[in-house]
């Protein structure tokens, strides 16, 4: 998977947060940082999803309404759009990146 590749899946995969919440110039800039946060998290695995989750609960920043949306979101619209196949190969491809480190 080439970065080219890389960068449309990404989009794919943050357009249904971006449509969600993207009604300022801040709000748009929120949810970009919110599915690049996702993003990471889908790609490192179930655990660091959960641990996500637990620090957006924790922090307080976002009401329970507000965090339940972004858990839909990500779990019926987001993550779908990403085969196992994809994010396999998101994987690798991180893994390949921290050796040439």
């Amino acid at each position: 998977m080439d970065q080219a590749e890389v960068q449309a899946l990404f989009r794919k995969f943050a357009a249904p947060l971006a449509d969600y919440g993207a009604t300022s110039a801040a709000r748009k800039e929120l949810a970009e940082m919110l599915a690049r946060i996702l993003w990471r998290a889908m790609i490192a695995g179930p655990e660091t999803e959960e641990e996500i989750q637990k620090v957006l609960k924790s922090t307080r920043k976002l009401g329970d309404d507000s965090l339940q949306a972004i858990q839909q979101l990500y779990f019926n619209e987001m993550r779908p759009l990403v085969s196992e196949e994809q994010i396999a190969a998101l994987r690798e491809r991180q893994r390949d990146r921290r050796k040439e480190r």
